[in-house]
């Protein structure tokens, strides 16, 4: 949203002769330029080039100090080595490997904050992939007291991301993320750091709307009852988003009160699948009849229909038909669940790889990784996007509702959290949108402009 004057003009602001790097995000780099579900095989994670505006920024900041360096990390970071330009890329959480990158640039005035730089490196000087190890780190989630500045240009009510916890206790076969398989307690945030960042950006920015970034936010009892004290103690209520696992809220359904007193207002659910051999495959056991009465349960009777419930499906996985696909769309549409669907992507060049990723042929799939390609005796990828796509374009045409992140963005622009819960998605005013969306980015724009 910014021409390429606007944006060289806002990165002019800030460099100086002290500026060591530039950096990006992967993580929503493009999305806005390419098809939510690409049909072009094998495009689903790779990153285009600089788009004009970032690279006319970018180059502007090489002419005018030649020792500031691009450095790129983010959800998508394994791509960016594809992109020309880029002098640095760093995989994973990154926050010791990032200073140690800048602590030992030539070009860094500040001498004393030199520190042994033992990582890999692609020549004599500088390393230009850089992996972070998770567990190895001296930073501490545990103890973060992460506060938005003045430069965030934070909007006033503006919905935000918090950070819960890091990692996941489950391994699922199809997931590749740093933590996986952490013990139940590990690496969570302080709930008292927790409550003063709330408190803060409610006092700054007026915040109640938030996404709670968490792997899986119910993956123990015991985390559930801190944040829900720390939460329901503040003077003022918070609608949210989040990650939640469908088989833990059943077997620990004192959660379930917990989880709406403190409130929980859009819950997404990773269902994946309802052919019981698919689910057993990567490790999610839950019957699948069950899991669609307790979904059903939810909504009705635990939460009186009082949220919108966002359910994922993978299509592709082992022993998933067609046919089997087509019947879990079918259930869904019948109900007044949200719903997703993607198509299984088996990627091997990343750092952190799933089960997948690793014995794909164990799984019974023939697989090129070069195009991407892959296919079993029940699918192929192809026919998993094409079938991705449809169930989409016909859940956004018919009764699906916004839910869960995407219903936190959406309030953001002029909507309100009961009229999104009650609205369908065709049925959005999108003159709202586009009014509030205008308006946001105009007013972003101005106070960048004025810091």
């Amino acid at each position: 949203d910014f021409t390429n004057e606007e944006l060289v003009a806002a990165t002019d602001k800030f460099l100086t002769e002290d500026t060591l790097a530039i950096g990006m995000s992967t993580t929503f780099y493009g999305s806005f330029k390419e098809k939510y579900l690409p049909s072009d095989v094998g495009q689903a994670y790779l990153l285009p080039n600089f788009p004009d505006n970032i690279e006319a920024a970018v180059q502007h900041a090489k002419a005018k100090f030649p020792n500031v360096k691009v450095m790129i990390g983010g959800a998508k970071s394994e791509a960016a080595k594809n992109i020309p330009g880029v002098d640095v890329v760093i995989h994973g959480y990154a926050e010791d490997r990032v200073l140690e990158y800048l602590n030992n640039l030539p070009h860094n005035k500040v001498k004393q904050k030199k520190t042994k730089f033992t990582l890999g490196t692609s020549d004599s000087t500088l390393p230009l992939i850089i992996h972070d190890d998770p567990v190895d780190r001296k930073f501490s989630i545990e103890n973060l007291d992460h506060k938005f500045t003045k430069q965030d240009v934070i909007l006033q009510g503006e919905s935000l991301p918090i950070e819960v916890s890091r990692g996941c206790i489950f391994r699922c076969n199809f997931c590749a993320f740093p933590l996986n398989g952490k013990s139940k307690l590990d690496y969570i945030r302080s709930a008292e750091a927790l409550r003063e960042e709330l408190i803060y950006n409610y006092e700054t920015f007026g915040t109640t709307n938030y996404t709670l970034t968490d792997d899986t936010f119910n993956d123990s009892t015991e985390k559930v009852v801190q944040i829900h004290r720390a939460i329901t103690s503040l003077p003022f209520k918070i609608k949210f988003a989040t990650y939640l696992r469908l088989d833990l809220l059943y077997a620990h359904q004192e959660q379930i009160p917990l989880l709406y007193e403190m409130g929980l207002g859009s819950p997404f659910f990773g269902i994946e699948t309802f052919n019981r051999k698919s689910a057993s495959s990567i490790g999610k056991g839950m019957n699948p009849e069950r899991a669609k009465d307790f979904l059903l349960d939810l909504y009705y009777n635990h939460w009186k229909e009082e949220m919108s419930v966002l359910c994922s499906f993978i299509v592709g996985l082992p022993h998933e038909t067609e046919e089997t696909a087509r019947e879990a769309f079918d259930w869904v549409t019948k109900t007044p669940l949200s719903t997703m669907f993607f198509p299984l992507h088996i990627e091997t060049d990343t750092y952190f790889k799933s089960e997948f990723q690793t014995n794909w042929q164990k799984y019974g799939y023939d697989f090129n990784p070069e195009t991407k390609y892959w296919k079993n005796d029940y699918m192929d990828y192809t026919k998993a996007v094409e079938l991705a796509e449809e169930f989409n374009t016909r859940m956004v045409a018919g009764d699906m509702h916004a839910a869960s992140f995407h219903m936190m963005a959406l309030m953001n622009h002029g909507y309100s959290f009961d009229t999104l819960r009650s609205t369908k998605v065709r049925d959005l005013n999108s003159f709202t949108y586009n009014k509030h969306k205008i308006r946001n980015i105009r007013e972003y724009k101005q106070r960048l402009m004025s810091l």
